[in-house]
């Protein structure tokens, strides 16, 4: 990863993904936040550009001949990439396990956000990759899942993911950031973070919610 994208991946990571949402909803965009996806191993607060891949139903009269898509694409991940899954939100058939997960993680991977579920969650939360899913199920993907492309445009719970979008997840949820508006999400997430650390400070103080949150153009350091 450049330097560039490594800098700016560390600053949306100290953005929480609540703060990410509402400083989208104040660009006057909506519908980046990602609804039904639970944090489920590894890191908790995680951010990074997007790696995506994209499955198809499987059909019992079909053979694909794309069955090492997958492979490639977790053998090519870039450090600090977040590999981001369309399973179609399946709940019977895990697009992701702890030996995917593994060469994953072994490749510097942030972590990896799936519309649908993994499995060998014992396993993920060993190696502490962070893993965002619907949920976990025992069945692997084969026979009812297809891996069919990668990095193109995905849908991850009804969110549009570009590839190269920025990823922020954590305890809250995984927020998509468009690629466009990931420096300015940062630096004004950056100035959310320095206002409700003073709020707190205040409340701290016995200050009521109405003198501190959100906090008055009074409290602000040299006002």
């Amino acid at each position: 990863m450049s330097s560039e994208r490594d800098e700016l991946s560390a600053r949306l990571r100290a953005v929480p993904a609540s703060t990410a949402e509402t400083v989208l909803r104040q660009l006057g965009v909506d519908r980046f936040a990602i609804n039904a996806l639970h944090h489920l191993s590894g890191a908790e607060s995680i951010a990074g550009p997007a790696r995506t891949l994209r499955f198809l139903p499987a059909r019992a009269d079909f053979t694909s001949p794309k069955g090492k898509l997958q492979r490639g694409l977790i053998d090519g991940l870039r450090e600090g990439e977040v590999l981001v899954i369309d399973a179609l939100g399946t709940l019977d058939a895990a697009a992701l396990g702890d030996m995917m997960a593994g060469r994953a993680q072994a490749r510097g991977a942030a972590g990896v956000v799936v519309d649908g579920v993994v499995r060998d969650v014992a396993g993920l939360r060993a190696m502490g990759l962070s893993v965002h899913a619907r949920g976990a199920y025992p069945t692997p993907s084969q026979g009812k899942l297809i891996p069919w492309e990668s990095d193109v445009p995905i849908q991850c719970a009804g969110v549009l993911v570009f590839p190269g979008d920025y990823v922020i997840a954590d305890l809250d949820g995984v927020v998509v950031v468009p690629a466009a508006l990931a420096r300015t999400v940062a630096e004004r997430g950056e100035a959310m973070n320095a206002d409700d650390a003073i709020s707190q400070r205040l409340l701290a103080e016995g200050k009521p919610l109405d003198e501190a949150y959100p906090l008055p153009a009074s409290a602000r350091p040299g006002a």
